[in-house]
Parts: C-alpha cells; sequence; structure tokens
C-alpha cells in the first residue's frame, strides 16, 4: 500500500513539473513591439520614385524570436527585412518602399509579418496620395506613325451592341515641324466609316477624326479585330495602318416581366470541366448538357472559342421549349504544355444571357 502512494506521489510531481514547464514556455515566449503599425505619407509625387518608410520594432521578451515572412498586399509595395534571430531586448526594422509609378491617386497597402513570437501575426499599414506626373507628348502619345503619334494603333470601341452605329473620336498628334493633313480617304470594310477630315494638323499639335462602326451590318457577335488605313500626304509612312476593335453583343430591347417569361431561356448543368492531367497529344472530349427552360424557341446563333485547339460542335441550332441540347468540345493538347484553360463562348436568343461562357481546363504533361 506504501509502493502504491509513492508512485501516485511520484506521478503528481512529475504532472506538475509538466504543468510548469509549459506555463513558463507560454510567458515566456517572445513578444515583439513595433514603435508604430501604420504610416501615412501624405502627397507624394508619381515622378519622385521610391517613397520609403521604415518600421522599428523591439523585442521586448526574455526570448529569441524571428521574423518568418513578411509579405506585402501588392506588388507596388516591397518590404526589406532582418532575417537574424534577436535577442531579448534586440531592435529590429522593416523598410517599405511603395513605387507609384502609374499609380495616382489614394493608396492603402498592408504588409503582412509572420513571427515565432507574440503575436504571430501583425499587420502593417502604409497609406498616402500620389499626384500624377505631367506626361510627355511620348507618354501621351504612345504609338508612333511616322510623323504623326496616337495614344494607339487600336481604336477599341469596347462593348457595344446591334442597336446602332457607334462613333468615337481618334486624336492623331503631330511631332513633325511640318504640317501634315490627314486626307478624305481611307481603306476599311463597309461596317466602318470615318469623318470629319481632310483635317490639317500645324506642328506640334493635335487634332481629331471620327471613326463610326456599324455592328449590324458587321453581322459578327463577340470579339472583331477589322484594319483600317488612314492616308495622309507626308512623303514617307503616309499609309496609317490601324485596327478597329470591339465586342459585339446582340441588342435586346427592353421587356415586360410578362414577355420575359415567355422568352427563352438557356440553362447548363455545369459550365466548367477540368480534364485533369493528360498527355500532350491527347485528345479530350466533353459533353456539357443544357436544356430550354422558357417557353418560346431558343436559338444558338453562334459560338466562338478561344483556341484552334478547342473545337465545339452542336447537332442542331434551334431547340423547342423544354427540349435538351447537347453541345461537344474536343480539345487538342498538341503542342500544348502546363496548365490550360479555354473558353467556349455561346450567343444565343436568351435575352437575359445572350452571352455564356464555358470553361475547359487541363494540365499537360510532357509524354
Amino acid at each position: 500500500m506504501k509502493n502504491i502512494h509513492l508512485f501516485k506521489s511520484t506521478l503528481a510531481i512529475v504532472f506538475l513539473f509538466f504543468i510548469h514547464i509549459a506555463v513558463f514556455a507560454q510567458n515566456n515566449k517572445g513578444k515583439i513591439t513595433f514603435v508604430d503599425e501604420a504610416h501615412d505619407f501624405g502627397t507624394i509625387e508619381e515622378a519622385s520614385g521610391m517613397a520609403k518608410y521604415t518600421f522599428k520594432f523591439v523585442n521586448s521578451s526574455p526570448d529569441s524570436i524571428r521574423l518568418t515572412s513578411v509579405r506585402a498586399s501588392c506588388g507596388c509595395t516591397t518590404p526589406y527585412w532582418e532575417k537574424d534571430v534577436l535577442m531579448p531586448g534586440d531592435s529590429g526594422k522593416i523598410e517599405v518602399a511603395y513605387n507609384p509609378l502609374n499609380r495616382p491617386g489614394k493608396f492603402n497597402k498592408t504588409v503582412t509579418i509572420r513571427t515565432t513570437g507574440q503575436p504571430s501575426t501583425k499587420i502593417l499599414r502604409i497609406s498616402g496620395y500620389v499626384k500624377p506626373k505631367l506626361k510627355s507628348i511620348e507618354d501621351e502619345y504612345a504609338t508612333e506613325i511616322g510623323g504623326i503619334r496616337m495614344k494607339s494603333k487600336f481604336i477599341n470601341f469596347g462593348n457595344i451592341t446591334t442597336e446602332k452605329p457607334i462613333s468615337k473620336t481618334v486624336e492623331f498628334y503631330n511631332q513633325s515641324e511640318d504640317t501634315i493633313n490627314i486626307l478624305d480617304r481611307f481603306v476599311s470594310a463597309d461596317f466602318i466609316s470615318v469623318s470629319k477630315t481632310p483635317v490639317m494638323i500645324p506642328p506640334k499639335e493635335a487634332k481629331e477624326i471620327e471613326v463610326t462602326y456599324m455592328p449590324k451590318m458587321r453581322n459578327e457577335l463577340g470579339f472583331v479585330n477589322d484594319p483600317l488605313t488612314i492616308f495622309t500626304d507626308e512623303l514617307e509612312n503616309s499609309n496609317k495602318a490601324l485596327n478597329v476593335v470591339a465586342t459585339i453583343n446582340e441588342y435586346f430591347p427592353p421587356m415586360t416581366e410578362e414577355q420575359l417569361s415567355q422568352a427563352p431561356h438557356i440553362a447548363f448543368e455545369t459550365m466548367e470541366y477540368d480534364f485533369g492531367h493528360i498527355d500532350e497529344g491527347d485528345q479530350m472530349t466533353h459533353v456539357f448538357q443544357f436544356t430550354n427552360t422558357g417557353k418560346d424557341s431558343l436559338n444558338i446563333r453562334k459560338t466562338k472559342t478561344t483556341c484552334g485547339c478547342t473545337i465545339s460542335e452542336l447537332s442542331k441550332m434551334d431547340y423547342a421549349a423544354g427540349e435538351l441540347g447537347e453541345i461537344k468540345v474536343l480539345f487538342n493538347s498538341t503542342g500544348r504544355r502546363g496548365t490550360q484553360i479555354k473558353r467556349i463562348t455561346l450567343f444565343t436568343n436568351d435575352p437575359t444571357a445572350p452571352t455564356q461562357d464555358l470553361i475547359i481546363k487541363a494540365y499537360v504533361r510532357d509524354k
């Protein structure tokens, strides 16, 4: 009996010893204390380059600590930090640099610090306002064609519909020492027109012409890229080869709730499929299923893929109310490597969702 009591007493002493060690370790875990955790740069000049601030901290505990990672919330923010172990009482610093180039206006960024001490995670913040730099002619008009400079060789109409023609003004800057005339002639398809020509551009000045795009006449849906050539009276580089780009969507006039309830509606079971890991050269197939859940006939206007490696097949283009349909997608991985993400876009007469995107994915391995 005496031995049993002795054994129990020994277990109790051992248990209390480990409890004491755990409490001691917890109470003595390294603690990091920052002098400040946020900095406002105020107004900084975009042209002045990197703005830097140093956050200082102290290991205010009887244990050593180490910074395990320091990560910024944006590529515009770069932290520089010391990776050495900090002994009790040691001080450290994290320098944070913010790049204001091409980032005018207000900014708020964070830097997340992870440590072996307490707290294990700390967030530092920087903020301020970037005063934009004055743009040079080269900045403002980045594209150079002969004596003319333009903001871009692409005249981008963005997202438009087939409802009506859309016009856009385009600036031409004369960087030469002589007057340049934009002539009253151009080469394009019949759905693109140019007006406000001829126009005379004195040296070191900018003038505008107007380009009009007729999407209904274009008779196409989705992304389009069409050539346009403007002519000047320059002796060299008088032909200005430009590109008119747009994303065309079908126009549906406003509809009442009653009209919408009678319209066709396309509904897919799933709109994304992952083939997983496949070998280069494999040809994969997946069938997306859909239903016309509306009350009127559904028409698939057309389909488009983002890559020649992807083909979509439909057995027909019209589906009655309640009818099921399938779109077969074939992906050819020949010549592809790594992660592949391809999009198949459907254009339909569903007024609530005339454009639908199906996604296929795969990771292509070397054979």
